[in-house]
């Protein structure tokens, strides 16, 4: 494909991941500095940091010298979460971006200082005197020559500036700086510009002088385009920023952009009674009966109104977790759904248990709606392989289930919400409502609860004989092997193959001295099994916090790690981590004498590994979920896009995992 084609295809927004495997050759450059830099710009603006870094690296490599090329790398980097590297790959061409002898746009100049302010901002979060010149160089980029010439006049980096310094409460200069904000802006042609972010920036610079009144104005101007171009993120941006500045000490107010964001709402609840639980003789709970499911619905649909619920997450067994789903959708609501295994055992486990009859093919039909009306990528899997009997993948997969609406309401700025169908009287069971509810208490409000043994009674009182007939249960598969849910880390050494021959054996005598150090640590012994290969390394965990801090320990150590200048990979951490968790088979390793472990959810956990930037740790959904319920304090959580894995294997989100603040 030509140049002149794949530059076509960028502007026309083609998923520039899959355009990027049709174009490259393995012995050839993509093409010129342009292709190079639009491909790198367009796989940042679709959410792919590391296909970004990698191909602005291969760009360097064929072209040598390309100045807004190495900008994209530290960009890139930045993306993708290792803001020291970013640093490190900036520092070649700030002083040329400072030196103002030099011809080069003032449009690149900006954006190089700004991005030296934005690193220092993130690397603050570990190292707060650093948020001091993160104010410095926003500062020093809104003021640059020429600066107010640009299409925002400058107001990206002098908004974060008076930002930064209110942070640090230098009030005055923020003030000032706010004040010369919306100076700008009255003397661009506002028309032109970005129609959320230009009100959004004048609404952060009032609130930054206290106008709290026309602050409010201009955020509801932003706030209408916002919901009209379908852009909810920014409504996510604003009310974070607004959040931020209150913590400042200013009184700056959310709760205008309440009734558009609404409020995310995680449900779980009784199945209807399944034909073994009846068979097996327990007290009804839940029948199969159309007036008990209507009063259910009513219930739901009351709470949903009133909680205002904008963001959904349930599963969707037969009775509760399908009304609510199919409620949410009636609202036009984002529904996410997460099922514990494969849609086929689901079905037959937890949704018509193999029944045929009317009644039952009532809820399989509303299953399949559900699921055909929920986009793709809003369908979660605790694993998509079968049930095989382990009846642990109900509480591993109520644990996603949790992680995932308390990050998305983490995204929004929001404390999550839940529903809870039960009937109190009776006892619970691992996996089910009542667990549900105890593990919920430390992550969000208090439960909402809709009484069945109430509704019940009411219904029981004028129709009593409306419960279905004992047809026969299903069979399910069984798996002989123990498969318990593990935390699996895969890791390796960026660069490792380019080190030569002569420095090899110094290098592998100080690497297995780090390692030893560290599996020996304690950190290191919470590992239930290891093995190492050259630079690679596996290691099996019983929790995710455990697996998290290991991994911590490799790209952020706290002790001394090997020399790596010294062999040529780079002056910070060149790990890249790999984390999942999933259910697997445990079985006796055939040479060490202990427990191995194997299965699809190794395999995807190897698969992580070489998509993941350099000095990060990446985690699949499910780890990053469990780990958001065991410990959402010790370690910071952010998304990093949906990346290709390994030899072709998936396409999925993928969340950088670092040390809380």
């Amino acid at each position: 494909m030509n140049e002149e084609k794949i530059l076509a295809r960028l502007r026309d927004n083609a998923p520039a991941d899959r355009l990027l495997e049709e174009c490259r050759h393995p012995s050839q450059p993509l093409g010129s500095g342009v292709v190079y830099r639009e491909f790198t710009r367009k796989l940042l603006e679709q959410g792919f940091p590391t296909l970004a870094l990698d191909l602005a690296q291969e760009g360097k490599e064929y072209l040598q010298v390309d100045f807004p090329l190495q900008y994209l790398l530290a960009l890139a980097a930045r993306r993708g979460g290792n803001a020291k590297y970013a640093a490190s790959l900036l520092e070649p061409i700030l002083p040329q971006a400072i030196d103002m002898s030099l011809d080069i746009p003032i449009s690149l100049r900006v954006d190089i200082i700004s991005l030296q302010g934005g690193i220092l901002k993130i690397l603050s979060r570990t190292s707060p005197e650093l948020l001091v010149q993160a104010a410095q160089w926003y500062e020093r980029a809104a003021l640059l020559p020429g600066a107010t010439d640009l299409p925002d006049a400058g107001t990206f980096p002098l908004i974060n500036a008076a930002t930064v310094f209110r942070l640090l409460g230098q009030e005055d200069r923020s003030r000032k700086l706010a004040t010369e904000v919306i100076e700008r802006i009255g003397k661009i042609d506002v028309s032109r510009g970005d129609p959320v972010w230009i009100p959004a920036t004048l609404g952060e610079a009032h609130v930054l002088l206290e106008s709290y009144e026309l602050a409010t104005n201009y955020y509801l101007q932003a706030v209408n385009v916002a919901i009209a171009q379908n852009r909810s993120g920014e409504l996510i941006s604003i009310r974070t920023n607004i959040e931020l500045l209150r913590a400042a000490g200013l009184t700056a107010n959310s709760k205008f952009l309440d009734e558009h964001l609404g409020s995310v709402v995680i449900f779980s609840g009784h199945m209807v009674d399944s034909p073994e639980r009846i068979r097996a003789g327990y007290p009804i709970r839940f029948p199969n009966s159309p007036p008990l499911i209507d009063a259910v619905n009513r219930s739901i649909e009351g709470l949903l109104d009133r909680l205002n619920a904008k963001v959904g997450f349930c599963s969707l067994a037969c009775g509760g977790d399908l009304l609510f789903a199919k409620a949410m959708l009636v609202r036009n609501a984002e529904l996410h759904v997460v099922l514990p295994f494969a849609e086929h055992d689901f079905l037959r486990t937890s949704v018509n248990f193999g029944q045929t009859s009317e009644a039952w093919r009532g809820w399989t039909l509303m299953f399949h709606e559900v699921l055909g009306k929920v986009p793709e990528s809003h369908v979660h899997y605790a694993t998509k392989e079968p049930y095989l009997g382990s009846s642990d993948l109900f509480h591993f997969s109520n644990q996603v289930l949790q992680g995932l609406a308390a990050m998305r309401a983490r995204e929004r700025t929001t404390c999550p919400q839940a529903i809870l169908l039960l009937d109190k009287s009776m006892p619970g069971q691992p996996g089910g409502t009542r667990s549900f509810g105890a593990t919920w208490n430390t992550l969000g409000n208090v439960p909402h609860e809709i009484d069945l043994e109430i509704l019940r009674a009411q219904l029981d009182h004028s129709s009593p004989a409306r419960f279905p007939s004992v047809p026969p249960a299903a069979p399910t598969a069984s798996c002989r092997l123990n498969r318990p849910v593990k935390a699996l880390l895969f890791a390796d050494v960026a660069g490792f193959s380019r080190i030569p021959e002569w420095q090899l054996a110094d290098f592998l005598e100080e690497y297995g001295r780090f390692l030893q150090e560290l599996f020996t640590s304690p950190i290191g012994t919470a590992a239930t099994y290891a093995n190492t290969w050259g630079d690679g390394i596996y290691a099996v965990f019983d929790c995710v916090t455990d697996a998290a801090a290991f991994a911590l320990e490799l790209v952020d150590p706290r002790t001394t790690p090997p020399d790596w200048q010294k062999y040529d990979l780079g002056s910070s951490s060149p790990f890249r981590v790999g984390l999942h968790a999933g259910p697997v088979f445990e079985l006796p390793d055939l040479f060490q004498g202990r427990s191995a472990y194997s299965g699809q959810h190794v395999s995807r956990a190897a698969r992580i590994e070489p998509a993941t930037m350099r000095g990060c740790a990446y985690a699949s959904e499910s780890f990053a979920a469990l780990l958001t319920v065991e410990d959402n304090r010790s370690f910071h959580i952010d998304g990093v896009g949906i990346h290709g894995l390994a030899k072709g294997y998936d396409r999925c989100r993928l969340y950088r995992i670092a040390r809380g603040t």
